[in-house]
């Protein structure tokens, strides 16, 4: 049985632990100060009194803190990673880089990054992965296949973790936002509020869907659907008019501009 401890009890936190749960492998525990025992009950899962408790009962621990508590937490959990240093670290802090990680909390441990989005609740999210470059092999493995729980991982550079945030991190919200778009223009046009959401919503997953398991680029599917000359294309002209690619540009620009702020 592997036990995966959580401190902090966050919204990532929560869908990492909903992501986890079901597997008769893995036993969770979580320690926050001010909602971990409310989480523990609604998740169906262990709390902890401490953060020291959570590393010492834990294989591996995810810190899903505030990045500003970091040092904080680290300093707590000292007597505890004296005691138990063959605990591994997964860090969700953003802009965290793994130097500063093991800067706060010692050389010698095994960390990575991890960039989970929140699809991984419901085990369809994506996960970029960052290692040190004498991580054991074996070591990678164990982890990533942890992760590949959830949904599609990547190993990435840490360089590209501000790219990575950006588009699947944040993009879940401009996706929402997108359907949120789709579901309004239905109403407009005549359709409840409850068909409309449906109509978008389905629209929108069984697309993401059909790309996946049918492994077809964004643009091969895009033009599957449309006929030249048809009403498809004459609505995605005016998506090209309105120059869709920049405005996203434009929005991965400003958000990864936000996240360097916090660096």
């Amino acid at each position: 049985m592997l036990t995966i401890g959580f401190i902090g009890a966050g919204n990532m936190a929560q869908a990492m632990i909903q992501g986890w749960s079901g597997n008769p492998e893995v036993q969770l525990t979580v320690y926050s100060p001010n909602s971990g025992k409310k989480v523990a009950n609604e998740l169906g899962i262990t709390a902890e009194d401490s953060a020291m408790a959570v590393w010492l009962k834990s294989d591996l621990v995810v810190l899903a803190t505030p990045a500003d508590q970091l040092a904080a937490t680290a300093k707590t959990l000292q007597p505890a990673i004296l005691m138990k240093p063959s605990v591994i670290v997964a860090s969700v802090l953003g802009g965290i880089s793994l130097a500063q990680l093991h800067e706060a909390l010692g050389a010698q441990l095994i960390i990575t990054r991890a960039l989970p989005n929140v699809n991984v609740a419901v085990k369809y999210g994506y996960t970029a992965l960052a290692f040190d470059k004498d991580t054991d092999p074996d070591i990678k493995g164990a982890v990533a296949a942890l992760f590949l729980e959830f949904g599609r991982t990547d190993e990435l550079a840490e360089e590209n973790f501000g790219a990575a945030s950006a588009v699947a991190g944040s993009g879940p919200a401009f996706v929402a936002a997108f359907t949120e778009s789709l579901k309004q223009a239905a109403i407009k046009n005549g359709l409840t509020e409850e068909i409309a959401a449906r109509l978008a919503e389905q629209t929108v997953a069984g697309t993401a869907r059909h790309m996946i398991q049918a492994k077809k680029t964004p643009l091969t599917l895009a033009n599957e659907v449309m006929t030249p000359g048809g009403s498809t294309a004459a609505g995605y002209d005016v998506l090209q008019k309105g120059d869709l690619n920049q405005l996203v540009l434009d929005t991965i620009a400003a958000t990864m501009a936000k996240n360097a702020e916090f660096e």
